[in-house]
């Protein structure tokens, strides 16, 4: 967009959104407060209807990606076909670009100021346009990031966990020079991205593209490897580590913990999902529930439908607008015919000779706000009804399994605590990233978490003498 004349009439060629300078603080606006409501400009338009005037980072787009990508300027690229080099800057800030393409929640769209008065820029859509460059030309690209790599410093890295955070902490630690080991309990990389996100909404073939440049870089990868089974902490921070980082994920399944647990024909989602991801024989029939609201109960219940399932109904406890889900998921589950009902909690699980027969429910209204700033569920007293299932599938949330660590370095929430310096408390060399650190969180947000601890892992070597 560009301005001419006093009044700042706007010209609009809707073609070059990356032209517009009312996201970076040049509108004349910023200036002349008293210019902002005048609705008859497209300068006022979006002051009318953004926070833009309260924003303090610029672009938006910028600012709301965890990863701090220049959006902005891969785009351009892409605008005048330059994709190799669009494909470059997303690398800078981006270490799994094609899975980010596929899954990422585009918090950069959310607040694409394009949006506010038609549709924002489709940001990731572009970002897997360019990683299907990178997969047609991966020798070209390779021998760039290669080049990129800084000298080896003579220091070791391993990495538990080769989920999003392991990856991207791995990815960052290589290029600046240090030699870096990742195992995971899994047999293949990827961590949820391989045992959690089914295929038709993440091909394998992205994830492998994405952990095989790691691996050429010089990774070493240990699969089948679980700490605190196979192998123990106090072993792996022996074995020639300089540093050791824990980004082990949150792979325990909360339950329902309501009577019929245990009962033939009812399954966790991960357990479902690992199965379905690792070519298991899994068939379903007849009527599937669900329980959740987030995305594993989305793709839990996609899966459930092409696995055989005649219906598949997600139960949710709050209303679609608290749903954490992504709108477009839950949008593709219902036009592939599965039903989302509502405001509704599990009471018990029905049983007949030891397997599922049905899900008595209660009805529920959303009183006032909670700490997290959502409205809280209320049991509508004398609602309860019955749910006739063949399958019922838990999918409410995960939490990390960190029994192998000191209770003095785990939360009251389970998870593991760090210090400023991303540190483990009570162990010398032991940094944590992603869910294991937070609880469940975002691909990209576990991502951002890994690239942050590998700075601070360098940041606590680069006091210590080469070996």
């Amino acid at each position: 967009m560009a301005v001419e004349g006093r009044t700042h009439k706007p010209v609009v060629d809707r073609d070059l959104c990356q032209s517009c300078s009312v996201c970076l603080r040049e509108c004349p606006a910023e200036l002349f407060p008293e210019l902002r409501p005048d609705e008859d400009t497209t300068r006022g338009y979006v002051y009318s209807n953004t926070d833009l005037a309260a924003r303090e980072v610029f672009p938006p787009c910028f600012a709301a990606c965890p990863l701090g990508q220049q959006v902005r300027d891969y785009v351009r690229l892409l605008e005048v076909g330059n994709v190799k080099e669009a494909l470059l800057v997303i690398r800078q800030d981006n270490p799994l670009p094609g899975v980010c393409g596929y899954i990422c929640h585009h918090p950069c769209e959310e607040a694409c100021i394009r949006g506010s008065w038609d549709d924002p820029v489709s940001i990731r859509e572009l970002k897997r346009y360019a990683a299907q460059y990178e997969m047609d030309h991966r020798g070209l690209i390779m021998e760039t990031l290669i080049q990129r790599k800084e000298p080896a410093r003579g220091k070791k890295v391993v990495i538990v966990g080769a989920g999003p955070a392991g990856l991207a902490c791995g990815f960052e630690s290589v290029m600046r020079g240090y030699e870096v080991t990742i195992m995971d309990a899994l047999a293949q990389p990827g961590g949820m991205l391989a045992g959690g996100i089914p295929s038709f909404r993440l091909p394998r073939s992205v994830v492998d593209h994405d952990v095989g440049i790691i691996r050429s870089l010089g990774v070493r990868f240990l699969p089948s490897v679980r700490i605190g089974q196979d192998v123990s902490l106090r072993q792996v921070m022996k074995d020639d580590a300089d540093a050791v980082v824990l980004a082990t994920g949150a792979w325990i399944d909360l339950t329902l913990d309501v009577p019929g647990e245990g009962a033939k024909g009812y399954l966790n989602c991960l357990d479902f999902l690992d199965a379905v991801n690792s070519a298991q024989n899994v068939k379903l029939s007849g009527r599937v529930l669900v329980v959740g609201g987030g995305n594993a109960a989305i793709d839990t219940a996609r899966s459930a439908l092409r696995l055989g399932a005649e219906q598949v109904i997600v139960v949710y406890r709050r209303s679609r607008e608290e749903m954490p889900a992504n709108h477009e998921e839950v949008e593709a589950a219902i036009k592939e015919g599965v039903e989302v009902q509502y405001l509704l909690a599990p009471k018990r699980i029905l049983t007949e000779n030891g397997g599922v027969t049905g899900l008595e429910l209660v009805r529920i209204e959303l009183a006032d706000f909670d700490e997290a700033g959502r409205r809280r569920p209320v049991l509508i007293e004398g609602s309860e009804y019955i749910e006739e299932a063949d399958v019922i599938i838990t999918a409410l949330g995960q939490r990390p399994g960190v029994s192998f660590l000191d209770v003095k370095a785990i939360s009251e929430h389970g998870t593991i605590t760090r210090n400023a310096s991303g540190m483990v408390p009570g162990y010398e060399g032991l940094f944590a990233a992603g869910d294991a650190v937070s609880g469940p969180s975002t691909v990209v947000e576990a991502m951002a978490s890994g690239k942050l601890v590998a700075q601070q892992v360098m940041d606590y070597l680069e006091g210590m003498p080469r070996r």
